[in-house]
């Protein structure tokens, strides 16, 4: 999450959906006052002099939250801004970014296998393995929604990213920010149709897994498989 005072934007950091690279971009425009919570350690060089409002973000967080909230956890939703940092954040817009469900959930596995360090030696059994057990953690509806409707201001969509971004944040003063400069976890995902997933005309027990953890996604965006 973050939290722009001037700009009057809060950010927040739904999973995969290239979350870490525009906060990146924003923490140009922090200032003291502002909230960021941390990145990687590899990440933050990326914004060696706004360490110390980050460090005063994740003090902050963790005094008013008293252990309810994971004060450096890089995800947090709407619901934590209301409740802890409502003197920042109010009268923010919020923003997010979705992603096609499908592609999400491709991205996903291989972004946990990744992390985990395992090598991919059945691809098909791994896949559905993870769909099974680790999908549902990377469905951030909750994160961006109040009683299951949308609550964000704006959802940008990450197939028409660089655009959507562009128009919302340059309508708002920022008209500098150009995504398409970098993207701070590439590479990880090896290059792999979502048929090959799904079946031609995904309709395989994975595909099914997919529609019913992001249902709820699928229906406030409107996402089809392809």
């Amino acid at each position: 999450m973050l939290i722009l005072r001037e700009q009057k934007l809060l950010f927040v950091k739904t999973k995969k959906t290239a979350g870490t690279s525009i906060e990146i971009l924003l923490s140009e425009h922090l200032q003291q006052g502002d909230f960021a919570t941390p990145l990687l350690p590899d990440e933050e060089k990326l914004r060696p002099k706004k360490r110390k409002i980050v460090r005063e973000s994740v003090r902050l967080l963790r005094e008013r939250a008293q252990g309810k909230v994971r004060a450096r956890y890089p995800h947090l939703g709407l619901d934590v801004a209301e409740s802890y940092l409502d003197d920042i954040s109010s009268g923010c817009e919020s923003f997010c970014v979705e992603r096609n469900p499908w592609d999400k959930a491709v991205s996903a596995f291989f972004f946990w296998m990744h992390r985990r360090g395992g090598p991919i030696t059945d691809i098909d059994r791994q896949f559905t393995a993870f769909c099974k057990k680790q999908l549902s953690y990377f469905s951030d509806f909750d994160m961006y929604s109040r009683d299951g409707r949308l609550a964000a201001g704006f959802v940008a969509r990450y197939e028409n990213l660089a655009v959507d971004l562009n128009e919302f944040l340059g309508s708002r003063g920022l008209s500098d920010f150009d995504i398409s400069q970098m993207n701070a976890k590439s590479n990880v995902r090896k290059k792999r149709t979502l048929e090959e997933f799904f079946g031609e005309n995904f309709d395989n027990k994975n595909a099914k897994r997919v529609a019913k953890i992001f249902e709820r996604e699928i229906e406030t965006s409107g996402y089809q498989p392809t």
